[in-house]
């Protein structure tokens, strides 16, 4: 009877403990391209990158995946790769939360020089363990169509509301390689310099801005982003890959003008007497 008793103790402790490890860190989405970055980068990196990205998720959410136990490398395929290996992402600075996760990202190059594309060419494949010492693999794309995409200029608003249309060129916006589309993207962060919007792909470099995004009065950055897609990789049915090889991006800064005091009295003086009118003319005597 004692040996029934414990044997059932020991099941019982056993299933309740499984739910706490039942669920593992699985790799959302994973990135290898060129970055160009202007002189006036938000986050202080500029000059040419090679931008090594891996998203990941865990139940146990950003904590999970950047507490004790836990670390994030990546490992190039390539044998010249001319840093050291594996990478590791082990500074604060690298680790970004996102719902469910962590985002972990290395910018490697003090810049990237041209003579070292082939270097850097390849597949990188990243590991990523939480913090109990469950792990989650992923290979990335063929990195193999490096090219410098010129920085965006012009980046202009058509006016100061919390709706403009952001507009900028692309000094080059055909690639000079062979199976690269060129798109773009608008991205904006607020005053601590947190993204708080990224819009879909476009086809031209010009986008208006949705209601609701920007407050009157508040501080924002806009990034310009110039992008190239490898179509060669991938034929869209690999969830989780991504096969940008390129990109660049600018910055603008963006205030919407609070409403001033006498405006806001005109319209409240408008507004009171649209109402005064149509009472009166509701309840005038008919003749």
């Amino acid at each position: 009877m004692y040996r029934i008793i414990t044997g059932c103790v020991v099941i019982c402790s056993l299933l309740l403990a499984l739910p706490l490890v039942a669920s593992a860190v699985s790799i959302d989405r994973d990135f290898a391209f060129i970055d160009n970055r202007p002189a006036d980068d938000i986050f202080g990196i500029t000059g040419l990158r090679l931008n090594l990205t891996v998203r990941a998720l865990d139940p146990g959410g950003y904590a999970a995946l950047t507490g004790p136990g836990s670390g994030t490398q990546a490992t190039a395929s390539n044998g010249s790769f001319p840093f050291s290996q594996p990478v590791t992402y082990s500074n604060p600075n690298d680790f970004f939360p996102v719902s469910g996760g962590a985002e972990f990202t290395r910018l490697l190059g003090n810049p990237l020089g041209i003579g070292q594309f082939p270097s850097v060419t390849g597949t990188y494949t990243y590991t990523v363990r939480n913090t109990i010492g469950q792990t989650a693999t992923s290979t990335t794309h063929n990195l193999d169509k490096l090219e410098i995409i010129p920085i965006p200029i012009n980046l202009t608003f058509s006016n100061y509301s919390t709706t403009p249309i952001f507009t900028f060129t692309d000094p080059g916006s055909t690639p000079g390689i062979t199976n690269l589309r060129r798109d773009y993207m608008v991205e904006i962060f607020n005053a601590s310099m947190i993204n708080i919007f990224q819009s879909d792909l476009l086809g031209t470099p010009n986008f208006e801005v949705p209601i609701g995004i920007l407050e009157p009065g508040m501080l924002y950055y806009f990034r310009a982003v110039s992008i190239d897609f490898d179509r060669a990789d991938f034929s869209g049915t690999e969830l989780g890959h991504s096969n940008l090889e390129n990109r660049a991006l600018a910055y603008a800064t963006f205030t919407a003008p609070v409403p001033e005091p006498s405006t806001m009295l005109l319209l409240g003086s408008g507004l009171v007497g649209l109402v005064g009118y149509g009472r009166r003319k509701f309840f005038r005597k008919p003749v």
